[in-house]
């Protein structure tokens, strides 16, 4: 259904909206993470994208691994790095699961920040996680995947129903069916939230018109505005979308 092509990297229009400032406060997730973390950690961030948790991570502990196969986002992140004079990440252009036998029992603790919705081969991709975690594998994921807050209004778009990804519940029943022993709970509404406000309502239908892979100059466009009118609630400071996922982080060990 995609409209036009990506380039070869779907999150090169994208990236620089995936920046943080690593020093940030108020953040839940992140602090959900640091809560976690020890000084003498090595943390592997798998999809790593713009270094959002694995750049504050490296703040606080010994060292991070961040796997990242985007090249837009590896540049941003590469960008924030020297910004901020950080100097623990090894930065590396890897798909996962990967083959590399230097990634196994690489780390104390294995990362993965809402990735996984959209992984066929999820089985293989747990596996090489595992193997790489000393200590215990960490998830952030939503309750319903990020581009599941447009079921509503797919079928005005593209004319037939949304298939819904699977979300974190999905992913603990996952996790128990594989024999994990799992710790999960839901996340403040703080940092997290402010993915989800928009400025504007073009900014808000720029992410919808990304997520629904329509062209930046779609036929299409005057249904997604007329849909996406009735999802959007005035907020102090911008748009929000009233279908707003719960973040939940979710630890696990493999039994």
């Amino acid at each position: 259904m995609r409209e036009e092509s990506d380039g070869g990297d779907h999150y090169r229009p994208l990236a620089s909206a995936f920046r943080a400032d690593p020093r940030r406060t108020g953040d839940s997730a992140l602090e959900a993470l640091l809560a976690i973390a020890s000084p003498n950690d090595t943390w592997l961030d798998i999809g790593a994208g713009a270094g959002r948790f694995a750049l504050p991570l490296a703040l606080h502990v010994k060292r991070v691994v961040a796997i990242e196969p985007s090249p837009a986002m590896r540049a941003e992140l590469a960008s924030l790095q020297i910004e901020h004079g950080i100097t623990n990440v090894d930065l590396r252009d890897q798909r996962w699961p990967s083959d590399d036998p230097t990634l196994s029992d690489i780390a104390d603790v294995a990362l993965i920040s809402h990735v996984g919705y959209d992984i066929e081969q999820i089985g293989a991709f747990l596996d090489t996680m595992q193997r790489a975690a000393r200590r215990e594998c960490v998830a952030l994921q939503f309750d319903h995947a990020p581009g599941s807050m447009f079921w509503q209004i797919w079928p005005a778009i593209h004319d037939e129903e949304h298939a819904r990804l699977p979300g974190a519940l999905d992913f603990i029943e996952l996790l128990e069916a594989r024999g994990a022993s799992v710790d999960a709970g839901e996340l403040e509404r703080r940092g997290d939230r402010q993915r989800f406000v928009f400025d504007t309502v073009e900014d808000a239908m720029d992410w919808a018109r990304r997520r629904l892979w329509l062209a930046e100059d779609s036929a299409r466009l005057p249904l997604l505005r007329d849909a996406l009118g009735g999802l959007l609630v005035e907020v102090d400071g911008g748009w929000s979308l009233l279908d707003q996922p719960t973040q939940m982080l979710i630890r696990w060990r493999q039994s």
